[in-house]
């Protein structure tokens, strides 16, 4: 008996430790989405074995023509996945059309919303500020500019776009819901904004479209009522939104007839929108107040352009998603370079560099790569007294991997491989950029990927 009761109990022990194992495996694989503490000593990151949906191309050269740009793409996945491109109607429409011809050039089911009704590369224009009731645009502030964007006689101010991009966003969510009901996951970008399909079907694989997910770059909104600040996805970088998260934000209880209890979203937070700068801001505080939180995903998401980003540990082995203020030349570029890349593995920072160098970095006249996370050596310090000065100064700088140097005298050293831009100031002072690509080979050669970095959500990893 007395064996067979410490069988029992062996029995019953072991079945608890075997519950409390899956127990953890499942909070692991469904938690994912939960904000991660500093404090936390696991790795901030996934590794997950993610697979393409991409079909291989007919051919992997670089100069795949435009009409095979889609022959690969999996436009099945639009079933679950509804993406939505919010515009102005005074837009310039050679951006417009590169973007059409690029970034959404596959995506079948694209929703495109707007101030005002048009036609765009044979996708229909919905007004979304046309579905508010004329009493909210009688009373919110530069709504006579609408109108004179409706009557397109010469009197509309093109800054008055930016005031009205912030009533957008409501009606959008819903406006995309209601075209869409029974999407899985609704993707949001605007017409700077370039999104890399392929991982972000990787990310979405990963989660539950069941849970209420609000994905993007995090920015800082509006204070709770404990004084605590909220947290929104920056609109230009991209966000996303699972189902659950979209059917418990406009969600609005009906009567017996049919009729709703409540008003729009727009119309319910009328007061907010009409004093909020930013429709990205509501749209965040808008879901906070039913409960959802961003799940912060930057730097996959990136506020930077390609030009800009400072590559580094933060930016080396995380998969890219999105990039903001892409220009022109970068969309087309990229979507080329994308379609002639094998896409056995996701796409890293660290290939998006190898992308812009091109090899050997050389010097660059009127070009200024020092304008993010500069510093400089003590005024007295020979490396401002010329280009080759500072060139020779950074060298013998470890932290510094390129520079930028004002003719006026002033050398900037950069701790990352950042690209930068041209720019022309004056004929008086003229910038110059270099790269130490000695110490940049250096850097790259002892920081391989052997994995992907998916990042957890997190609001402290901030832009």
């Amino acid at each position: 008996m007395r064996s067979l009761t410490r069988r029992a109990v062996f029995a019953i022990i072991s079945t608890l430790v075997f519950i409390l194992l899956v127990s953890a495996l499942v909070s692991e694989t469904r938690q994912t989405w939960l904000p991660i503490s500093k404090s936390s000593s696991k790795p901030d990151f996934w590794e997950w074995d993610t697979s393409t949906r991409f079909r291989t191309p007919h051919a992997k050269q670089s100069h795949i023509a435009d009409v095979d740009i889609c022959d690969s793409f999996p436009t099945d996945r639009l079933a679950g996945v509804q993406v939505v491109l919010k515009i102005g109607g005074s837009e310039d429409s050679e951006r417009l059309d590169i973007l059409t011809s690029t970034v959404t050039r596959c995506i079948t089911n694209l929703l495109i919303v707007s101030d005002r009704e048009a036609v765009l590369d044979g996708h229909r224009v919905h007004d979304v500020l046309a579905d508010l009731p004329p009493s909210f645009r009688a009373t919110a502030p530069d709504f006579d500019q609408y109108e004179a964007l409706q009557r397109d006689d010469g009197s509309f101010e093109r800054a008055a776009g930016w005031r009205l991009d912030r009533y957008k966003f409501l009606p959008m969510v819903e406006y995309a819901k209601l075209s869409n009901p029974s999407a899985q996951w609704f993707v949001f970008l605007e017409s700077d904004t370039y999104f890399f399909w392929d991982n972000l079907f990787r990310l979405l694989d990963q989660y539950d479209p069941d849970v209420p997910l609000y994905f993007g770059s995090p920015s800082p909104g509006r204070h709770d009522k404990h004084g605590e600040v909220t947290w929104f996805a920056y609109g230009g970088v991209g966000f996303v939104l699972s189902r659950a998260a979209v059917d418990k934000l406009v969600h609005r209880p009906a009567g017996p007839d049919g009729e709703f209890k409540l008003p729009s979203l727009t119309m319910q937070d009328e007061r907010l929108v009409t004093s909020e700068c930013c429709g990205d801001s509501v749209l965040g505080w808008t879901l906070f107040k039913k409960g959802i939180k961003l799940s912060g995903l930057f730097p996959m998401f990136n506020p930077h352009p390609l030009h800009g980003i400072p590559f580094d540990d933060l930016y080396w082995c995380q998969p890219v998603i999105s990039l903001h203020k892409s220009s022109l030349n970068d969309m087309a570029g990229l979507t080329k370079w994308e379609n002639s890349r094998d896409r056995t593995h996701p796409l890293l920072y660290s290939d998006l560099f190898e992308y812009t160098r091109m090899g050997e970095l050389a010097d660059k006249e009127d070009w200024d790569n020092g304008e993010w996370g500069g510093f400089q050596d003590p005024s007295e310090s020979p490396a401002h007294r010329s280009f080759e000065a500072c060139r020779s100064a950074c060298h013998d700088n470890e932290r510094c991997l390129s520079f930028t140097y004002d003719s006026t005298g002033h050398c900037i050293f950069v701790p990352t491989m950042r690209l930068g831009l041209k720019k022309v100031i004056s004929p008086e002072v003229r910038l110059s950029a270099g790269w130490d690509n000695e110490k940049i080979n250096s850097w790259t050669a002892s920081h391989q990927c052997s994995r992907p970095h998916w990042v957890k959500p997190s609001i402290e990893r901030i832009f």
